[in-house]
């Protein structure tokens, strides 16, 4: 007999993490990448605007004031996704919007606030300095720079980034096929008319329900009776699984045959018994490399062993670190992850003001929380108790 949590160490430590796949980006949500990624070109890929205004030659600006303003001449216009096509000279300008191409010969963006148009012209009534208004090439990213990890669990946010770098398929860890199963002739199925020596079977139910909401695949095979040779032949179809769960037949009455069924097809018991109630008779072992679990029969007892011990084992198999699912908190991994918080944003340089921050293309407006962990949380009426 063993305690909670070196059952924990025991499972998790037998437990492998599955191989990866490659899916569309929003069937990716919240699974975890199996390879970094790195930016594909520079983002962004040209030199645009970032702000409404007029691109111009710094040099037309010498000794401007509000008293004493320049008027240039308006040679095209460059809206986002529109490049205009033509050179900017001294003494002219290129009417531009947030996110346009910033024209041949120009090297800065004065806003739209510190003009005013009249006759094809503009009249220029401040000097920003040279370069303001511009997200240079590769501000933002440059080609190659890593923005995921693997490891990373992938939330909106990181959905938001891979479209951004054309990323319309992405590898992420296998989500692993649980087969489940009860024993006992006293149990029927919706199929079945009710009757008064038999008892619904809400166990391969709540099962099949807690294996989705962890995000795995349920593979529900039905009850089995308490025959040996039965119980075998099930099991051997339960193979094709990524892991197996059984729930009943784990103590140690007559036809309790579970562990009998579970040592004829050569599974190593890792520990048959817990220092916990309830739960006490939970059953853990390996059948090659694929994790078997024998619950209890009785449904807190199963549904709360299932959080302690199965949903930390499908979590690791998916990627998760030390089977915990930490929601889009990739920042907690070490990573940093600092390509992906600059992803089409305009930074702010020194001697520029607030107000040449744009919103980004990607909701970039939280702070991925550097502190957060989470644990598997259990209903307060699933009570552990220790002797």
């Amino acid at each position: 007999m063993i305690d909670l949590h070196e059952a924990q160490g025991r499972i998790l430590q037998a437990t492998p993490v599955l191989g990866r796949e490659s899916v569309p980006i929003i069937e990716a949500l919240r699974r975890v990448l199996a390879l970094d990624i790195a930016a594909i070109e520079d983002l962004p890929a040209s030199d645009v605007s970032a702000l409404d205004g007029y691109a111009i030659r710094h040099t037309s600006l010498q000794g401007v004031s509000r008293r004493h303003p320049v008027h240039l001449r308006i040679i095209g216009e460059a809206p986002a996704g529109k490049p205009c096509g033509a050179t900017v000279g001294d003494g002219e300008a290129v009417r531009i919007m947030t996110g346009g191409l910033v024209p041949e010969g120009a090297d800065t963006v004065i806003k739209l606030e510190a003009t005013a148009e009249d006759s094809g012209n503009v009249m220029c009534m401040a000097n920003p300095g040279q370069g303001y208004g511009i997200r240079p090439k590769g501000d933002s990213l440059k080609k190659g720079q890593i923005v995921l990890r693997a490891g990373d669990v992938i939330g909106p946010l990181e959905i938001g980034a891979l479209a951004s770098m054309r990323r319309a398929y992405v590898y992420v860890h296998r989500k692993p096929t649980v087969a489940i199963l009860s024993t006992g002739d006293e149990l029927s199925d919706f199929h079945e008319p009710a009757s008064p020596w038999k008892a619904m079977c809400s166990n391969l139910y709540a099962l099949a329900a807690q294996v989705v909401e962890v995000g795995a695949t349920p593979l529900c095979l039905g009850i089995v009776e308490d025959k040996l040779r039965s119980q075998q032949d099930i099991l051997t179809e339960a193979l094709r699984a990524d892991l197996i769960v059984t729930s009943g037949g784990t103590s140690r009455g007559k036809y309790d045959l579970i562990r009998e069924t579970f040592a004829s097809m050569g599974m190593e018991m890792r520990f048959s018994t817990i220092f916990a109630k309830p739960g006490k008779p939970t059953l853990f072992g390996t059948i090659g490399n694929r994790p078997v679990f024998g619950l209890p029969g009785n449904p807190s007892a199963t549904m709360l062993s299932f959080e302690q011990f199965i949903r930390p084992a499908l979590l690791k198999m998916m990627g998760h670190r030390n089977g915990l699912y930490i929601p889009y908190n990739n920042a907690a991994s070490g990573h940093g992850n600092d390509g992906l918080l600059n992803i089409d944003s305009f930074k702010k340089r020194p001697g520029e003001e607030n107000d040449h921050r744009r919103a980004s293309q990607v909701p970039l407006g939280r702070q991925l929380d550097h502190h957060v962990s989470k644990t598997v949380t259990v209903p307060k009426r699933f009570k552990v108790v220790a002797r």
